[in-house]
């Protein structure tokens, strides 16, 4: 686990827990880190970085624990952390919002106090993959429909289909009181039709969802993190973050 930190901040702190993408399958890259410590300094928050269990070596729910493990340790050390324990945010791009979700969802039934707010990434959704994105980008670069199915055969092939479902945010029950949440999705991606969707199912079950389709993009497409689009949009996430931790820029 990484740790980011705004610098000489003493008082209790806003934290998010921020779950890198990479297929389930990889670990995390050079600007997933450099996004976690912008969001630590644009939102005067902690980012508490996880490592998970990867696979195909370790199938769902391997990563799933490992993340609600990181996020039940972090509510029960507050004090010691500085950790303000009314503002804990979940966050996380493609494979990586699949796992925020989840925890969202699944706070009450594990008897945690849910988050205050999720930020979701091009996130990955939906296990049943019929969607017209889907469909449509068999072949876009760094991410497809291929790719996606394989994604989804190393992380749950091996399950019954009701296990399957499980590892689906899609497909979860959710809570009685769902978070502000963020969804950004990219316009060449196979996975927008679905982080539509699921902003949908969101706002239709109460939630205050903000939606930012972004246009002329692909999956992954701010890892060219100084580019203008990649820069515009990470505003957005940590004005969305500053907003709902009800926190300032350091």
């Amino acid at each position: 686990m990484d740790i980011f930190e705004p610098a000489d901040q003493t008082e209790k702190r806003p934290c998010l827990l921020y779950v890198h993408g990479g297929a389930f399958s990889y670990r995390a890259s050079a600007y997933h880190k450099k996004l976690a410590a912008l969001y630590a300094a644009g939102a005067g928050c902690s980012v508490y970085f996880p490592d998970y269990h990867l696979t195909p070596k370790y199938p769902y729910p391997a990563a799933y624990d490992d993340v609600l493990a990181l996020y039940r340790w972090v509510v029960s050390h507050l004090e010691e952390l500085g950790i303000d324990g009314e503002r804990i945010g979940v966050a996380g791009d493609s494979a990586g919002a699949s796992i925020a979700a989840l925890i969202c969802n699944r706070c009450e039934g594990e008897g945690l106090k849910p988050p205050c707010l999720q930020m979701l990434v091009y996130p990955l959704t939906d296990v049943e993959m019929q969607t017209d994105s889907m469909k449509r980008f068999l072949d876009t670069p760094v991410w497809n429909a291929k790719s996606n199915r394989r994604m989804w055969s190393y992380c749950c092939g091996a399950l019954k289909e009701e296990e399957r479902y499980a590892a689906s945010p899609m497909h979860s029950r959710l809570p009685r009181i769902i978070p502000d949440t963020y969804i950004e999705t990219a316009e060449y991606d196979c996975l927008h039709d679905e982080g539509i969707l699921y902003g949908e199912r969101l706002r239709e079950a109460g939630a205050n969802v903000e939606q930012n389709e972004t246009r002329g993009t692909i999956h992954g497409y701010d890892c060219a993190i100084n580019t203008q689009i990649a820069v515009e949009n990470i505003e957005k996430r940590i004005l969305f973050l500053q907003k709902g931790f009800g926190s300032s820029p350091i």
